[in-house]
């Protein structure tokens, strides 16, 4: 794999679902000890809306194969597999390059209901308060780009948002 351009893809490698993990991981160990130590500040809304809507905004739009969604949701997987390679190769000598993504698709339905969410969390980043909001918000978005497709723990978001949002999306669509 050349490390010279990021490779738009939907599929997330063994290195990229870890890439996204260790980024949810420092994310949420960084504010644990920003608050000297206290699980109940990371229970506030402040920090949990902007993570997890950004999250969930790139498992809904990693669903989507095409457009602007697709491509969007592609580079930042792409970029974390070929991120997590390159550390894997530096740090634990292997490069991971083994497929562990689940494929789940939005119907045309529920990919108007990912293009929504995707508007409201452009709107949310570009009106909010702090860059502290925005960096939770990146982060997550950058691991529901990457771990949040792959077929472990941090998968269940696909597992759930994908149909949930193509069940909204016929409900309320059609």
């Amino acid at each position: 794999m050349s490390l010279t351009s990021i490779e738009i893809t939907h599929t997330v490698t063994r290195a990229g679902s870890a890439i996204g993990f260790a980024a949810f991981v420092a994310t949420w160990a960084f504010l644990f000890f920003k608050h000297k130590r206290k699980f109940t500040a990371l229970r506030k809304k402040k920090y949990l809306v902007p993570y997890f809507l950004g999250l969930g905004v790139m498992v809904l739009a990693s669903a989507c194969q095409g457009g602007l969604l697709g491509l969007v949701s592609g580079f930042s997987t792409g970029g974390g597999n070929q991120a997590g390679d390159l550390a894997s190769r530096g740090m634990v000598g292997g490069d991971g390059a083994v497929a562990v993504a689940q494929q789940g698709q939005l119907t045309f339905s529920g990919s108007w209901i990912a293009l929504i969410l995707f508007g409201l969390a452009v709107a949310f980043c570009w009106y909010a308060k702090n860059m502290g909001e925005r960096a939770l918000m990146i982060s997550g978005a950058f691991s529901g780009a990457t771990w949040g497709l792959s077929i472990s723990l941090g998968g269940v978001a696909a597992f759930t948002g994908v149909p949930l949002s193509n069940w909204l999306g016929d409900l309320i669509i059609g």
